[in-house]
């Protein structure tokens, strides 16, 4: 798929749920086994969400994942 595909697909998916949300969403972009070469795409989405309180989300969610990595 196609970056504007999944944004839109994303985007779709956070109205759906009828509450306010947020998401960062990635995805490997080709179907090829070497991890070392992969394409990845990313999107984020906001919904009903103050942009603060999405980057104060998005913020810890980095932190998070950098903790768990090390």
């Amino acid at each position: 798929m196609e970056q504007e595909e999944i944004q839109k697909k994303v985007e779709t998916f956070l109205q759906g749920l009828g509450v306010p949300s947020f998401i960062v969403f990635g995805w490997k972009k080709d179907k090829g086994d070497d991890p070392e070469h992969a394409q990845f795409g990313v999107v984020s989405s906001y919904h009903k969400v103050p942009t603060n309180v999405a980057i104060k989300g998005m913020s810890w969610a980095l932190n998070d994942f950098i903790a768990k990595s090390l």
